[in-house]
């Protein structure tokens, strides 16, 4: 890996019942084992302590007692949460890598061990927890069309200490099966009765991978991209998978790529998007691309400056805001990460005191669509930090939250710092990020208050429907401890400075689904504040993705293009609202929330279907046009036959503007799929809860 040559900016700094006991005893017996009675009674007094604070309110509706910019302790995770995603407008789900968890589950056959899967109900705020067989460490996930949730790779079975079960005979205390070829397949619910369904030719992968990345395509299925064999630090040529495959499978099998060869060692879950004209855009170490699927096709953009921005050094990234002003456009933004010598890293550890180099604190954006796509320098950040995580808020900004100040992701014995955390200095306050404040003042943290809790390795953060952040993780460990770093199990929820502001409350149903071009819907609302301008109302889409490693998979926030009736003598407001965009590669089919806006204040999400729900060649529909803005008066006066009553209506807005311009509303929506995938895709029930294998 060569760095490339471009010059930094100057900056200022700133079973039955015998085998389940006989199990148990083995368990709590062995020798090896890294958790004493006295950190089990720790656990249980934190779980205690957690459970009572969450009982004071319900998440996912408004919490009246909420500090705006703050954070509060609302629950335990029962394991910790490496893994996090929103299933349900009232169900989390978590997951983590096997370990030592005290939360323990019982097994179809009888048998109890430790779980490394939960749901997480926001209206208890308990964690239940879950069975998951194969090892989920490190892997990723995201939906399909019909809102199945599909998790990919992981690592091979481990014991204590995080020791793999291959050298260390005989002991395998978590019951934990290989997780790196694995699939796991989950359709959401909110009565507990989902099961995660793994096993099978469907749900096995062409070979293992160990941190891939996942992106949804324009037809609502997923492409897997690279990972590891078992790995470690940065991946090797030994231990690399330089292939990538689609899911539900086809007949293609693994595809080779040459950027997952020559991006060796830092090219751990690849920074993947999919843009609108079909190709993928792919960052890793410092090399960028974008890759034409029908054509196997690479095409080199420039170098990424400055810093290395994947895993370990784990920048925040985020695609910006698509809106009808931008024409849809896509922008990327890459804040943070480390610029340390990571050439001098292997499987085995970083091979250098990582914990002594500062994170980065530049940010860049590039439009890879662009006719010259560069890297433009944007506002640094407010300190380095490696490990932090961007979540779209409602109103338009994105929170930057969790994370270090010195060295990267990752973990080991060198003890150059403290604890086995290759991340030090860990960051309390969040900070928000406004893409459309003018350059130079994006950046700020003002109101915002600070967390008690370390984000280091292994955090996550996602959207809820109140528009609060739900944030847990951390355990920059082999295994679970209490020793400093330790294993976080705290569940917080972060709200931002407008939470306790009277909502928008829309008087009219919102649709459940959204399809790519077609009529126009009507949303109706009153404003409390009578001086309130409509022009400020939007309607937001936001796909709140898979959290994991500071990564977010999937997630988008795409503006609806409206315009509205306002009614003089009532508030009233009517926004006539169109429907996505006629490209289902610019938003992809599956869930996501819907949002009102007004006046920079959200409305409680909902979560809706785009497209049709299932894994299909979306159908496009010709956008409707959207009536001009207009003020009008639903005033009756009397009047006499040789008196006519004056109009009381004005026009106060232009035209907006046509979704079905521009080349993207004709562009391929996604890979063009063989005949054969209508085969492939009776292995999926779609819509219901099974899968056939």
């Amino acid at each position: 890996m060569i760095k490339p040559t471009s010059i930094r900016k100057t900056k200022s700094t700133s079973s039955s019942s015998s085998s389940k006991k006989t199990f148990l005893s083995i368990l709590l017996a062995s020798s090896i084992a890294s958790t004493s009675a006295a950190d089990l009674q720790q656990i249980s007094n934190r779980q205690n302590r957690h459970r009572d604070l969450s009982s004071k309110h319900v998440l996912g509706e408004r919490d009246a007692a909420a500090v705006p910019g703050g954070f509060k302790i609302v629950g335990d995770s029962g394991v910790s949460a490496q893994m996090m995603f929103l299933g349900t407008e009232t169900t989390v789900y978590i997951l983590d890598k096997a370990e030592n968890n005290s939360m323990l589950v019982t097994q179809a056959d009888g048998l109890t061990r430790p779980a490394w899967g939960t749901t997480y109900d926001l209206g208890t705020n308990q964690a239940t927890p879950m069975a998951v067989q194969s090892n989920t460490f490190c892997a990723a996930g995201l939906p399909i069309a019909n809102g199945s949730w599909v998790v990919f790779g992981g690592n091979q079975p481990v014991t204590y200490e995080g020791a793999a079960t291959k050298d260390v005979p005989n002991s395998n205390p978590y019951l934990d099966t290989d997780g790196g070829a694995a699939i796991r397949l989950l359709n959401p619910c909110d009565d507990g009765n989902c099961v995660w369904q793994e096993g099978g030719d469907a749900l096995t992968m062409s070979g293992k991978r160990w941190y891939p990345s996942v992106e949804t395509l324009g037809d609502g299925s997923l492409i897997v991209l690279g990972g590891d064999n078992n790995g470690g630090y940065v991946s090797t040529l030994a231990q690399n998978n330089p292939t990538y495959e689609y899911w539900p499978k086809q007949s293609s099998g693994a595809i080779h790529m040459d950027f997952l060869n020559y991006t060796v060692p830092v090219n751990l879950f690849p920074l993947t998007y999919l843009l609108p004209g079909g190709k993928l855009f792919m960052q890793a170490a410092y090399k960028t691309i974008l890759y034409d699927m029908n054509t196997r096709t690479e095409i080199p953009l420039q170098d990424m400056p400055y810093a290395v921005r994947v895993y370990p050094a784990s920048a925040a990234t985020a695609m910006l805001a698509l809106t009808p002003a931008n024409n849809y456009t896509v922008s990327l933004l890459f804040c943070g990460g480390s610029n340390a010598p990571f050439e001098k890293s292997s499987d085995g550890g970083a091979n250098f005191n990582v914990t002594a180099i500062p994170a980065d604190d530049s940010c860049v954006r590039i439009s890879p669509e662009d006719a010259n796509p560069k890297y433009e320098d944007d506002d640094d950040m407010l300190e380095g930090r490696s490990m932090g995580n961007f979540i779209w808020l409602p109103d338009g900004t994105l929170w930057m939250g969790n994370g270090v100040n010195m060295g990267t992701a990752g973990y080991g014995d060198e003890k150059w710092s403290i604890g086995q955390s290759y991340g030090q200095q860990p960051l309390y306050q969040p900070a928000i990020y406004n893409p459309n404040a003018p350059k130079g003042s994006r950046w700020s943290r003002d109101g915002l208050g600070e967390s008690t809790q370390e984000r280091m390795y292994h955090s996550t953060a996602i959207l809820l429907p109140d528009s609060s952040i739900l944030i847990s993780g951390s355990n920059p460990n082999k295994d679970v401890t209490f020793s400093q770093w330790s294993t976080s199990y705290e569940v917080e929820q972060w709200y931002p400075l407008w939470y306790n502001q009277e909502r928008p409350a829309p008087t009219t149903k919102w649709p459940t689904s959204l399809t790519y071009g077609g009529d126009s819907w009507d949303l109706k609302y009153t404003p409390k504040n009578s001086t309130s301008d409509p022009s400020n109302a939007k309607v937001v889409v936001i796909r709140t993705g898979f959290s994991t490693h500071a990564i977010n998979f999937g997630q988008r926030y795409l503006e609806l293009e409206t315009s509205y009736t306002k009614d003089s003598e009532t508030g009233e407001v009517t926004l006539h609202v169109s429907q996505m965009p006629p490209n289902a590669n610019i938003f992809q089919p599956g869930p996501a929330m819907i949002f009102l806006t007004v006046d920079g204040v959200a409305s409680q999400g909902k979560l809706i279907t785009i497209g049709s729900g299932q894994i299909e060649k979306q159908p496009i529909l010709k956008a409707s046009v959207l009536p001009a803005s207009s003020t009008t008066s639903s005033k009756v006066e009397s009047s006499s036959s040789d008196s006519k009553s004056s109009n009381s209506s004005s026009s106060s807005s232009s035209s907006s503007a046509q979704q079905n311009n521009a080349a993207k509303s004709s562009a391929s929506a996604g890979l063009k799929l063989p005949s054969s995938i209508t085969i492939l895709l009776g292995l999926l029930t779609l819509g219901g809860s099974t899968l056939l294998l």
